[in-house]
């Protein structure tokens, strides 16, 4: 897996070679200025975003040439163990081996289970595993070339001693891709597809994959492939014979595409109820004007959302290496004055730089209010439209299925994690629907809490509060009123459709949908299906030359423990007193005519020399050997001899017990 492999995390791979690949390119740099490059850094976020993915291509891009990394990946439970002391010593073993063979990456995927708050209900097992890690992070010895990533998808769920710099310097937030990114990700699983998908049908179906991880797109597209290889040939299901196909008619069409997103998941929504989707193409005619026009008032409110709402991104040289506008020296206007000299004006003091050096867009407290009469639409599907209309940005929603659903924490407890959560994730949206039903239903500690929270964020921090309700504006309870002010445009109230606006709905609905038939699912059951030949069996597969020899040390031991058993096996049987008779080959000047009732003679000597020159590849060969030997006695004294009782070195005493 290398960068290119990736799609959506320019930023995040840019800031990771930084940590890792500069100082082995450009160690001069650092030297010069005396300092130490970041040794740490903690991905976070949803599952299925890459972070595992990003953590393999980083140890696979390090290793060029000359320069090798070594490559250190640990799961949360891989270093735990049931012995005491025995997890704390993995952890510094392996902390040694990485410095020893430094420059090294350690990766801890899963680290909310090898490193968890630290409390009082915690057991004191966890608590001195995390001191050791702490303590073999940045403890009194350098650990050197040594980089420590951790992957996590509960960021709460780590002790907050280690997001601090000397140990996690960074922390980068794996999110649900956005529309550009979807495209990427979409252009690197089928870059190798015969025929590729034109530019404008991914386009199409970036925008259709709103809140679809990279693992999510990925699925997609393999289930995709499945489809056009269900529809192309169905007989393939009916036989469990391999049949003669020719893989270059199979092509995938947006029809299988359909069907594929039609029949999963994405993994964000299992876990998580989204509330944003798309308008409806039902309800398209009635509330498309007043989508855009929400849309129009919001970009006024909130100058973030025209950032949320951004299809394409401009062109970018650096790969999105640096977007805080300090790659290029400093923004238009400033100066680039020595910090050595003194200076003469006052103007270029550090202040002033800090103030100009980075512009954001700035809003005071934004706020909008989604308000009409009941069945609008304001809450189905509006509000909805408009979360899917923002959806680079994250969406905490206030509802009270979220706040009272949880039973092992209080509704204010839950609010204040919502709370924490957005201002850490910001640009963010607290989505609050049926704002008027959740104050009559809260509590008075509940309300106290949620304006105690809502005026603690500052006032120009780039979170929007999206708010619906069922009833005018000026029937709401008044302290709902003193959120939301009218004059500033913070209410929208969803007007009547008009005559036009419901003529295109029933036009559409009776017209259109009503006069086309149902399409027939037996259609496709009715066509005749091609007989296919049945496939030549593959050629045996070649094994590399390294495998082959690595198969034939492995078959060699094996085979030399065998000769080991057999070999302990027969010395026991010639050590017996019981089995003397049979050490050695029967005397043929003895007895002459041995020979002529014997046609393969054996003993335990014969075994041995058989076992040395390597002749029993199996144990069901010596058996058949061992078994000759009292099988020839037998056959030479039989229980009944009309010629009379022979006598030989083999022979078989006529008790049961002994046979």
């Amino acid at each position: 897996v290398g960068f290119d492999s990736i799609g959506g995390l320019s930023g995040h791979i840019s800031a990771l070679k930084e940590m890792v690949v500069f100082p082995l390119l450009y160690p001069e740099v650092f030297d010069n200025f005396k300092i130490q490059p970041p040794r740490g850094c903690l991905f976070y976020g949803p599952p299925g975003t890459g972070k595992t993915l990003v953590a393999r291509a980083l140890a696979n891009e390090c290793s060029h040439g000359n320069r090798k990394v070594a490559f250190f990946m640990r799961k949360g439970a891989d270093c735990l163990s049931k012995w005491v002391g025995e997890s704390e010593r993995q952890l510094r073993l392996l902390f040694e081996q990485a410095y020893q063979m430094r420059p090294s990456i350690i990766f801890f995927d899963e680290i909310d289970g090898l490193a968890p708050v630290r409390s009082s209900r915690q057991d004191q097992i966890h608590s001195s595993i995390v001191s050791t890690l702490l303590a073999l992070m940045d403890g009194l010895d350098s650990r050197g070339e040594v980089v420590v990533i951790g992957a996590t998808n509960r960021l709460d769920s780590i002790d907050p001693a280690l997001r601090r710099p000397g140990r996690f310097d960074r922390e980068f937030l794996f999110g649900l891709p956005d529309r550009e990114s979807r495209k990427e990700i979409l252009k690197i699983h089928t870059r190798l597809w015969k025929p590729r998908p034109s530019e404008d049908f991914l386009e199409e179906l970036a925008d259709k994959c709103v809140g679809y991880c990279g693992a999510d797109i990925r699925a997609v597209c393999t289930e995709a492939a499945l489809c056009a290889l269900r529809r192309r040939y169905p007989q393939i299901y009916g036989t469990s014979q391999k049949l003669l196909l020719d893989v270059s008619s199979i092509a995938v069409s947006s029809c299988d595409f359909v069907a594929a997103m039609r029949k999963m998941s994405p993994a964000f929504h299992r876990s998580a109820a989204t509330p944003a989707k798309p308008l409806s193409v039902v309800a398209q005619p009635l509330l498309g004007a007043a989508l855009r026009d929400v849309l129009d008032a919001l970009q006024r409110l909130f100058p973030h959302a025209e950032q949320g709402m951004k299809r394409k991104r401009e062109p970018d040289l650096t790969s999105g290496i640096l977007d805080d506008g300090l790659m290029y020296g400093a923004d238009e206007g400033s100066s680039t004055a020595s910090i050595s000299k003194p200076s003469s004006s006052k103007s270029r003091n550090f202040l002033h730089f800090a103030r100009s050096a980075v512009k954001h867009p700035t809003s005071h407290r934004p706020r909008m209010l989604l308000a009409g009469r009941p069945g609008a639409g304001q809450t189905s599907h509006l509000a909805p439209a408009l979360l899917h209309a923002l959806e680079r940005f994250t969406v905490h929603s206030l509802d009270s299925a979220v706040l009272f659903g949880v039973s092992s924490t209080s509704p204010e407890e839950a609010c204040a994690q919502v709370f924490c959560e957005a201002r850490r994730t910001s640009p963010s949206i607290l989505y609050m629907p049926h704002i008027q039903q959740w104050w009559d239903t809260a509590g008075s500690s509940l309300r106290a809490s949620f304006l105690s929270l809502l005026d603690s964020i500052p006032s120009l921090s780039p979170i929007l509060l999206l708010a619906t309700c069922s009833a005018p504006h000026q029937d709401l309870d008044p302290e709902i009123q003193s959120l939301f002010r009218e004059e500033y445009g913070e209410v929208y109230t969803i007007s009547v459709p008009s005559r036009q606006e419901r003529t295109e709905f029933f036009q559409d609905l009776i017209l259109n949908q009503a006069a086309e038939a149902p399409p027939s699912k037996n259609k496709a059951l009715t066509q005749a299906v091609e007989i296919l030949p049945l496939a030549p069996p593959p050629p045996p597969r070649q094994l590399p030359e390294q495998d082959r020899l690595h198969l034939e040390e492995q078959e060699e031991d094996v085979m030399r423990e065998l000769r080991l058993f057999l070999r302990n096996v027969t010395e026991r049987l010639t050590l017996d007193r019981r089995f003397k008779t049979f050490t050695k080959p029967v005397d043929t000047e003895e007895v002459p005519d041995y020979m002529l009732v014997v046609k393969k003679p054996m003993d335990l000597s014969t075994l041995m020399t058989n076992i040395d020159k390597q002749r029993y590849i199996t144990v069901a060969e010596f058996m058949s050997d061992a078994d000759l030997i009292w099988q020839n006695a037998l056959t030479y004294n039989p229980d009944s001899d009309p010629m009379g009782e022979r006598r030989a070195p083999h022979r078989v005493p006529k008790a049961p017990n002994h046979l």
